[in-house]
């Protein structure tokens, strides 16, 4: 099955957040966002249409801004 979620975590500099692509629950690919090029809700509407274009679906309790 062709998931992705959203994950961030907390660092020294601030939150960090990346989108894990998987396939058949091992991660393939991982797109980071940019903190001074988007917001989070830019990172996620961009990420996740490019993602579903693609043929990936959120994982179960996922959510979108």
């Amino acid at each position: 099955m062709k998931t992705y979620r959203f994950e961030c975590r907390s660092t020294p500099n601030g939150f960090t957040e990346w989108a894990s692509v998987r396939e058949d629950g091992a991660e393939v690919k991982k797109i980071d966002r940019d903190v001074t090029q988007e917001t989070v809700r830019q990172f996620r509407e961009r990420v996740g249409a490019q993602l579903e274009a693609e043929g990936y679906r959120p994982e179960e309790n996922q959510y979108t801004l």
